[in-house]
C-alpha cells in the first residue's frame, strides 16, 4: 500500500479535478464527500474533453460509485481480485470508509520482489494461493497478435508487466504480445499453468524466463 497522491472532494468542479489529476500525473483519484468518506473514484479519461457546462459542474456527477476497494485489514490477493486489465489500482478504506491508501500494480510487484528474496519466489504477502509466472512468448503461442483485454489469459490472472527488449510495458488491455516478450503474470497456481501454455505455446525450445 502507498499513500494516495491525490484525493478529490465530490464538490470539486470537474475542470479543477482534471487539472489536479494532470498535475499529480495519476490516472485517477479517490473521491470523498464532505465528511471525508469514500464515494467512488474518477479516471482522468472521464474528465477529458467535457463540454464547458459539464466541466463547471461538480465532480460528484462523474464519480464511479462501483469502483472496487479493499479494506485496510485486507491483503494483496484481495487487491489482485479487485483489479482487472482496466482497473490498475484500488483504494484502501478503513471501517469508516475513509481513504487510507492505494494499492497499485507496482505494490503487487514490490510484494513479489520482497518475498522472492525471503521465501524462494513464494509471494506470501499476496496470499498463500497466489504465485507469479514469468514466461517468454513463443512462436506458436495462442496469445500472439491479440490485445490482453480480449481475455487471452484465464480470468483471475493479472498481467503485471511485459518486457520487450530494453523496455518494460504495463500489462494494460491494449498491449498486443509479440514473440520474445517476457510476460509477468500474477494468479493462482492452477490458472498460471493455463497461462503458461497460452504464453509459451507448443514450442518445445521455448522455456519460461528466469
Amino acid at each position: 500500500m502507498s499513500e494516495p497522491r491525490l484525493v478529490l472532494g465530490a464538490e470539486t468542479t470537474c475542470a479543477d479535478a482534471a487539472e489536479r489529476i494532470r498535475v499529480a500525473a495519476v490516472p485517477g483519484a479517490p473521491v470523498v464527500d464532505g465528511a471525508g468518506r469514500f464515494v467512488g473514484t474518477v479516471a482522468r479519461t472521464d474528465l477529458d474533453g467535457l463540454p464547458a457546462d459539464e466541466a463547471a459542474g461538480p465532480l460528484a456527477r462523474r464519480v464511479d460509485a462501483s469502483a472496487p476497494t479493499v479494506g485496510i485489514a485486507g491483503d494483496l490477493d484481495q487487491a489482485l481480485d479487485a483489479m482487472s486489465d482496466r482497473v490498475r489500482w484500488v483504494s484502501v478504506l478503513d471501517e469508516g470508509r475513509r481513504v487510507r491508501g492505494i494499492v497499485a500494480v507496482r505494490d503487487l510487484v514490490h510484494g513479489y520482489r520482497t518475498e522472492v528474496q525471503a521465501e524462494e519466489r513464494r509471494v506470501s504477502n499476496v496470499g498463500s494461493h497466489v504465485d507469479v509466472l514469468e514466461a517468454r512468448v513463443g512462436a506458436g503461442a495462442p496469445v500472439l497478435g491479440r490485445p490482453l483485454g480480449q481475455g487471452v489469459l484465464p480470468g483471475g490472472c493479472l498481467v503485471l508487466a511485459v518486457q520487450r527488449g530494453d523496455a518494460v510495458l504495463p500489462g494494460t488491455a491494449s498491449v498486443v504480445l509479440r514473440v520474445g516478450d517476457v510476460v509477468t503474470v500474477l494468479g493462482r497456481p492452477d490458472l498460471l499453468e493455463i497461462a503458461r501454455w497460452a504464453v509459451v505455446g507448443n514450442d518445445p525450445g521455448n522455456r519460461p524466463a528466469s
